[in-house]
């Protein structure tokens, strides 16, 4: 009886220090994956300000693109200058002709003949050369 009691104790004792030792392993551990977690949470808040600098930098592409397909399409239209019909204000002028003056030829000013893609009527412009 004796020497069980003696053996149960070691195997408690021995069992106590195996728990501590892993105790130990376990805080360590713990202390390991709090540092990590304050890093990760510190990574979550720059790239949160990522993402936000990035978001401002696409509404501002975007307001560029609109400008510049804005820009586009009024290069490509028919009439690019925006020249309104004399007869019901319209801006829907379609070049048809142009035509040098007589005086200079391709270093004169030209008459740009439009038609009115309202109401029909035509218009003549006269275009000065650039200079």
């Amino acid at each position: 009886m004796l020497i069980e009691n003696i053996e149960k104790l070691i195997d408690e004792n021995d069992s106590t220090l195996i728990i501590k030792e892993r105790l130990l392993l376990l805080k360590d551990q713990l202390v390991a994956y709090d540092k990590e977690l304050t890093g990760c949470r510190k990574k979550v808040s720059a790239l949160a300000d990522m993402i936000g600098y990035l978001e401002l930098e696409i509404q501002n592409i975007k307001l560029e693109n609109f400008t510049f397909t804005e820009n586009m399409e009024k290069l490509h239209s028919p009439d690019p200058h925006d020249y309104q019909c004399s007869l019901c204000g319209s801006i829907k002028l379609k070049r048809i002709e142009s035509t040098f003056q007589e005086t200079f030829g391709r270093f004169d000013a030209k008459n740009a003949f439009f038609i009115c893609l309202d109401c029909g009527k035509e218009k003549v412009i006269k275009i000065d050369p650039p200079k």
